[in-house]
C-alpha cells in the first residue's frame, strides 16, 4: 500500500462533492492547476487521484487476506491466552475482556488488510474473535480437569465453540458481552465506498475588486 495513502486520511465515511475551498491538493499539498479531482470530499490533484484509483482497484487481493488472517490469528491467540489465564487462575469471569479481545483482533485484521475493510474481513475478525473467546473458556475447563487424557483434550477442542453457552441463563450477561466483543471486531472492519470523480474545472479565485 502507498505509504502516503491512508484510508482514514481520505475521510471515506462521508461523501461530499462540492467546489474546492482550497487551491492545493488535500494529500500532497501541491497547488492545483486547471482542474481537480474529488475522492469522497477530499480535493486531489491528478497524480494523487490516480494513486487513489489504484488503491481502490487493488481490491481484496490474496496478500491482504493472508496478512489479515495472520495478524488476526496472532491477536486472537494472545487475547485468548490472556483471557483464559485470568479465568483459570483467578476463578473470576471478567466478561469485559471479551470486548478487549474483539478490539485486539479487529484492529489486527484491519492493519493486516491495509485498512480496506469489507464483508470478508468482517467475517475473519468476527470468527477469530469468537474462536479466541471460546478458546479461553476451553483453557479454563482444561485447567480444572483432573489428569485429562488425549481423548478428553480432543473432545474439549471440538466442543469449545459451545462452552460460553453451557452456563445457560446464569451467563446471559456474559453472552451479551461476548456478542458485543464479536460485533466490535466486525464493526472495526466495515468497508466504505470510495468514489473518485473528475477532472473538474478549477474556477480561478477572484482577487479583490479594484477601486
Amino acid at each position: 500500500m502507498d505509504p502516503q495513502l491512508k484510508k482514514d486520511d481520505l475521510q471515506f465515511e462521508r461523501a461530499e462533492f462540492n467546489a474546492p475551498t482550497a487551491s492545493v491538493c488535500g494529500m500532497c499539498g501541491q497547488t492545483l492547476r486547471g482542474s481537480y479531482y474529488q475522492a469522497n470530499g477530499r480535493v486531489l490533484c491528478g497524480a494523487c487521484a490516480e494513486r487513489v484509483k489504484q488503491y481502490a482497484g487493488a481490491g481484496d487481493d490474496t496478500a491482504n487476506a493472508f496478512r489479515a488472517v495472520a495478524f488476526g490469528l496472532g491477536a486472537a491467540i494472545a487475547g485468548g491466552a490472556i483471557y483464559g489465564a485470568i479465568m483459570a487462575y483467578s476463578g473470576i469471569q471478567i466478561g469485559i475482556i471479551s470486548i478487549a479481545v474483539g478490539f485486539m483482533v479487529g484492529k489486527a485484521v484491519r492493519v493486516g488488510s491495509g485498512g480496506r475493510g469489507g464483508s470478508a474481513y468482517q467475517w475473519i475478525a468476527a470468527v477469530l474473535t469468537y474462536a479466541a473467546i471460546a478458546g479461553a473458556y476451553a483453557f479454563e475447563r482444561y485447567h480444572y480437569m483432573s489428569a485429562p487424557t488425549p481423548d478428553d483434550v480432543t473432545q474439549l477442542i471440538f466442543s469449545a465453540y459451545r462452552l460460553p453457552f453451557e452456563r445457560g441463563a446464569g451467563n446471559i450477561i456474559g453472552i451479551a458481552i461476548i456478542a458485543f466483543g464479536v460485533w466490535q471486531a466486525w464493526k472495526m472492519n466495515s468497508g466504505a465506498k470510495l468514489e473518485v470523480t473528475g477532472p473538474h474545472p478549477l474556477t480561478p479565485r477572484r482577487g479583490p475588486a479594484g477601486g
